[in-house]
């Protein structure tokens, strides 16, 4: 069978059934006539698998040990048991904690917010959900920034060397030259180990590129899946706002 039918047959997208086979979860066989992945029914059951134990939060990296046999499935389970445990652990001191805010009801303007951060940190709260979690936001944000930046341009772009002038002019600015795999105005180029590609935005008084990673789903942070999305979330929606808090806790560490 082809992508389409695996991907409709086991859930998974088919973007990300080529990023496990980038990452050696799946090893499809190629069709002699055509060369051509050609799945399998087995290949279904191990993208359902992997499916499975993605719900589950488990690592990439576990699943492929898992998978090539390095560890047992039990033994990978039973340790994501008690990762799981410690997030539920963490969400209950979450929740008290908005529990608590919300009977408080306090303004914006007049909530402590050295307090909150300084119990939000605290290693010693029981079941701190927060502790280290602004270490957190900052891997996070910088991933994201990662996935997807903006380039804005002091010249005109008008021609694929003007494309690529730009590009390398940026890449020199921050002490890390690229390489530019595929030319043109939809240029491609290779950055800090990662894959870009780009494109042209046209401004009233500037040009802009914007950047974008061909594999964003390859970017891990390495943190448990649910607290990456909750930051992520954050990231997205109040940028600005959390990180101001994360200014605010960092100077009130300075007086500590």
């Amino acid at each position: 069978m082809n992508i389409k039918q695996a991907s409709e047959q086991s859930g998974v997208s088919s973007p990300n059934i080529r990023f496990y086979e980038k990452e050696g979860l799946l090893t499809p066989t190629r069709n002699r006539s055509n060369a051509y992945r050609d799945y399998t029914a087995e290949d279904v059951r191990t993208l359902k698998l992997i499916r499975m134990l993605r719900m589950l939060d488990l690592p990439l990296s576990t699943i492929q040990s898992v998978l090539r046999g390095e560890q047992p499935l039990a033994e990978a389970i039973q340790a994501q048991q008690a990762v799981l445990e410690q997030q539920a652990a963490r969400l209950a001191g979450a929740i008290r904690f908005c529990a608590e805010l919300t009977r408080q009801a306090p303004r914006m303007e007049q909530l402590d917010v050295d307090d909150c951060l300084k119990r939000m940190q605290d290693p010693q709260e029981p079941d701190g959900f927060f502790t280290g979690w602004l270490k957190d936001y900052r891997t996070v944000a910088e991933n994201e920034q990662k996935k997807r930046f903006y380039i804005v341009s002091e010249q005109s772009i008008n021609t694929p060397e003007d494309f690529a002038e730009a590009l390398q002019r940026y890449a020199e600015a921050q002490g890390s030259p690229l390489c530019i795999t595929k030319g043109g105005m939809y240029p491609e180029f290779e950055w800090n180990g990662i894959r870009y590609k780009a494109w042209r935005g046209q401004g009233r008084y500037c040009d802009s590129i914007c950047c974008e990673a061909v594999f964003p789903e390859s970017l891990q942070t390495g943190l448990p899946p649910r607290r990456e999305r909750l930051l992520r979330w954050l990231w997205r929606l109040l940028p600005a706002a959390v990180a101001a808090m994360v200014l605010a806790a960092l100077a009130l560490r300075g007086r500590m």
